[in-house]
């Protein structure tokens, strides 16, 4: 089950030749994963952003039914298709924890979210208080 600030379930996906993209080896770069055609085709052209940010966008389909401006993964069980939101993303930081799961205005929404993920500091978050 995804869920926010929870590491994303290690899904298996597979490419348009049939290759098996297992999502912890994924794991290094901020992780965009969308499922709205027209946002996959804006933030294509924002490929040099997401590389300067240290992020990889996939766009996610249940089967191949799109030519996608993005690298293109299927999901054929539908599990992680149906936990994002028609018009909107998954953005998970470089050790795929979620920190957003919904909808978005658009590209520079999806970019902000990559921001913000890319300035948290896992080393920086104090631990919790076991005496809370």
């Amino acid at each position: 089950m995804v869920a926010l600030r929870k590491p994303l379930p290690p899904y298996t996906l597979h490419t348009l030749g049939g290759q098996r993209v297992y999502l912890p080896d994924l794991k290094g770069r901020i992780l965009v994963l969308l499922r709205d055609p027209g946002m996959a085709q804006a933030l294509a052209h924002r490929q040099a952003e997401l590389a300067t940010l240290e992020a990889q966008a996939f766009f996610l389909l249940p089967q191949d039914a799109w030519e996608s401006p993005l690298p293109l993964l299927l999901d054929q069980e539908g599990s992680l298709v149906q936990a994002i939101p028609e018009k909107g993303v998954l953005v998970t930081d470089p050790f795929l924890e979620v920190y957003h799961l919904g909808p978005v205005e658009g590209v520079g929404e999806i970019l902000d979210w990559v921001r913000f993920v890319g300035a948290q500091c896992p080393e920086c978050v104090l631990p919790e208080a076991e005496w809370l």
